[in-house]
C-alpha cells in the first residue's frame, strides 16, 4: 500500500507539471496581454503621455518583466535592442523556478487588485476570498450530499412507487433550471422576507444575524442545484444492488431489511459514491462564479473570473495549480479510501517485469528477423541462379 501511495504520488506531481505546462503556455500564447493592456490605459489618460511611441512603450514593459528579448535605455524610455518574443515553454521555465523557490508573482495591473492594502501578495490574494467561497460552498455540499445520497437511497428502494416518482419529478425540475435562473427567484423571495439580498461585508459592521440570514439563500441554491445529480446516482447504485443475485440470496437466508442494508448494499453503494462525492466538491468550489456574482460574494471564483479576461496570467496560474493539486489529492484520498470501506480490495503489486531486457529482446527479435529475411533473399537469389544455369 506504501509504494503504491508513493507511486501515485509520483504520478500526481508528474500530472500537475504537465498540467501547469500546458495552462501556461495556452494561457500565454492565446490570452490577452496584460501589458498590451496597461499601456492602453496609459495613453487613454488624458494629459502627459510617456515617452515614446505606443508600441515602444508596450515593449520596454515586456522587456522588463521577462517577455521580450532586449536592452532598454537607462531612462527606460527608449527600446534599444529588440531580439523578439521570448517562447512561451521558456518563460513556463522561469516562472515555475520562480514558484519553487516562493516568488508566485502578483498582480501585473494594480488596476485588477481589488484591495490593494489587505492583498499585497499571491497568497492572500487568492486565499483571503477562499474563506468566503468556503462559507457557502462547503455548507452546501455537506446539505447537498447527505440529502441527495437519502433521497436517492429511499427513492431506490420504493422503486415505482409514489415517492420515487415525486422524487424524479424533483430532481428533473431542477436539473432543468440552470442556478442563473434559480438566484433571482431566491433573491426576489428572501428580499420579500427581510433578508438582504447580497452577502454583506464580514467585517463586523453587520450584526452575526443578519449575515447568516445573508448566507442562507445562496448555500439553499447551491444545495438544490447540486443533490439532483447525487440523488439519481444514489438511487440507479442501489437499484442495481437490489436486482443482484447476492441480495436474493440473502433474502432467501431470512435476513431482515435493515441487515441487507447495512451488509449488502450500503457497502456495496458507498464506494462508487463516494468516488463522486468527494471530488465533486472541488468543482463548487471552483465553479461557484454565478452565485458570487448575484449576491456579490467575493470569493476566489470572482477574482479568477476577472484575471482571465485582464491576462493576469500569475493570478490564473496560482490558481489553476492549486485546485490541481487539491484535485489530485483529493483522487489519492478516495483510493485510499476504497480500502477501508471495503478490506476486499487489494491494490496490484508492482509487475517485476523487467521492461530493459523487454525492450532488448525486442531489438533483438529484429535484428534476427533482418538476419533471417538476407538469408532468406541470399537463398532465393542462389536458386534463380541455379535455375538459369539450368536453363
Amino acid at each position: 500500500m506504501t509504494r503504491y501511495i508513493l507511486q501515485r504520488l509520483g504520478f500526481a506531481a508528474l500530472t500537475l507539471l504537465i498540467i501547469s505546462m500546458l495552462s501556461y503556455v495556452l494561457t500565454a500564447s492565446f490570452g490577452p496581454n496584460a501589458y498590451e493592456i496597461l499601456a492602453d490605459e496609459q495613453w487613454a489618460k488624458p494629459g502627459i503621455k510617456p515617452a515614446g511611441s505606443y508600441e515602444d512603450f508596450v515593449k520596454i514593459l515586456e522587456i522588463k518583466h521577462g517577455l521580450r528579448y532586449g536592452e532598454i535605455s537607462l531612462d527606460e524610455t527608449k527600446v534599444i535592442v529588440d531580439n523578439g518574443p521570448i517562447p512561451a515553454i521558456v518563460r513556463y521555465f522561469r516562472y515555475i523556478g520562480n514558484f519553487l523557490k516562493g516568488d508566485y508573482g502578483f498582480v501585473i495591473n494594480p488596476k485588477n487588485n481589488p484591495d490593494p492594502v489587505n492583498y499585497d501578495t499571491m497568497p492572500k490574494l487568492f486565499f483571503v476570498p477562499l474563506k468566503y467561497s468556503l462559507m457557502v460552498t462547503f455548507p452546501a455540499f455537506v446539505l447537498s450530499s447527505i440529502t441527495g445520497v437519502t433521497l436517492g437511497i429511499f427513492a431506490g428502494y420504493k422503486r415505482g412507487k409514489l415517492f420515487d416518482s415525486a422524487i424524479n419529478v424533483f430532481v428533473m425540475i431542477f436539473i432543468a433550471l440552470p442556478s442563473f435562473i434559480i438566484a433571482p427567484i431566491a433573491i426576489s423571495i428572501s428580499t420579500k422576507l427581510g433578508i438582504l439580498p447580497v452577502v454583506p461585508e464580514m467585517d463586523g459592521s453587520q450584526p452575526f444575524g443578519v449575515v447568516f440570514a445573508a448566507l442562507l439563500p445562496p448555500i439553499l441554491v447551491i444545495t438544490i442545484s447540486s443533490l439532483a445529480s447525487y440523488t439519481i446516482y444514489a438511487r440507479n447504485q442501489v437499484i442495481t444492488v437490489l436486482t443482484s443475485n447476492y441480495i436474493l440470496i440473502a433474502k432467501t437466508k431470512g435476513l431482515s431489511h435493515i441487515q441487507i442494508f447495512f451488509k449488502y448494499v450500503f457497502r456495496n453503494i458507498s464506494i462508487p459514491i463516494f468516488a463522486i462525492v468527494f471530488p465533486s466538491f472541488i468543482g463548487l468550489l471552483s465553479g461557484g462564479i454565478i452565485i458570487e456574482r448575484f449576491w456579490n460574494i467575493k470569493g476566489t471564483s470572482q477574482v479568477i473570473a476577472f484575471s482571465f479576461p485582464n491576462g493576469e496570467i500569475n493570478i490564473v496560474m496560482f490558481s489553476i495549480q492549486f485546485f490541481t493539486f487539491v484535485s489530485l489529492l483529493v483522487e489519492l484520498f478516495v483510493d485510499v479510501m476504497y480500502v477501508v470501506l471495503d478490506p476486499r480490495i487489494k491494490y496490484g503489486k508492482t509487475n517485476k517485469r523487467n521492461y530493459i531486457w523487454f525492450i532488448k529482446a525486442f531489438f533483438i527479435r529484429r535484428k534476427l528477423a533482418k538476419e533471417r529475411f538476407a538469408k532468406m533473399a541470399n537463398e532465393n537469389q542462389k536458386n534463380e541462379q541455379i535455375l538459369n544455369g539450368v536453363k
